[in-house]
């Protein structure tokens, strides 16, 4: 009976201490907007797990200490990013330039590690079937993806943007994305109602040589294409 009633009054108060320093972090810890509230909220989760679950007051004792210390350097870095922007930068992270003016930055895709299919994934998310007419497309640090059209497609309206954008005047999307990364998807191919031969006739074109060339190609039902080649230099990252 002991027992039960020391378990009770650990989760009671567990509960009670974890709520205190979630509240007196501040209200980005609720959200875990960035990389460092979440792994706070991870490591005071495991913490407060340990607290619960501890067979003696001893041991409560223990890792309640360490909850509260945890809480209190979590604090601590809180109000020193708020006061030094390196240390910011390093705690939360900043936001990347994955497109600019229709063209996707490599580099910055291999230094996030978001791959092509992620990319477009996330683009379709918010409406978007092709990447040729956005203006900026930058992934946050809260691993959201931030999307900035070009002026041409700004002329929508609001309901527009809320539901994406047509991005092209001939082709109404979905794109079916027959190359990525240099690979070939047969099945895609075939589905288009078209086969290696006129990929490799539309990639010379469009001014490819061969497969080779193509880090990303897609088609509409319109025919209409998007095709990236692969560059020797990256562009230089745009401010934000």
């Amino acid at each position: 009976m002991q027992v039960w009633i020391f378990y009770t009054l650990s989760t009671i108060l567990t509960f009670a201490i974890l709520l205190t320093m979630v509240r007196l972090i501040g209200s980005t810890q609720l959200t875990q907007l960035t990389f460092f509230n979440w792994v706070a909220g991870a490591a005071m989760g495991n913490l407060a797990a340990n607290m619960i679950a501890s067979k003696s007051a001893s041991d409560w004792a223990q890792s309640c200490y360490t909850l509260i210390l945890f809480s209190i350097v979590s604090i601590l870095a809180t109000l020193l990013a708020l006061r030094f922007r390196p240390f910011r930068r390093i705690a939360n992270g900043e936001p990347v330039v994955l497109i600019h003016k229709g063209i996707m930055f490599r580099e910055n895709l291999r230094k996030t590690k978001v791959n092509l299919d992620v990319l477009m994934m996330l683009l379709r998310e918010k409406g978007y079937f092709s990447y040729s007419d956005i203006e900026f497309a930058i992934l946050e640090p809260t691993g959201n993806l931030s999307i900035l059209p070009k002026e041409e497609s700004q002329s929508v309206s609001k309901i527009d943007l809320v539901q994406g954008v047509k991005l092209s005047e001939k082709g109404q999307g979905p794109y079916v994305e027959i190359v990525i990364d240099g690979e070939i998807d047969n099945d895609k191919l075939i589905s288009t109602g078209h086969d290696k031969a006129w990929l490799d006739e539309q990639i010379k074109k469009l001014g490819g040589k061969t497969l080779a060339d193509v880090f990303y190609l897609a088609v509409n039902k319109q025919g209409e294409i998007i095709v990236d080649f692969h560059r020797r230099h990256v562009p230089k990252n745009p401010e934000i």
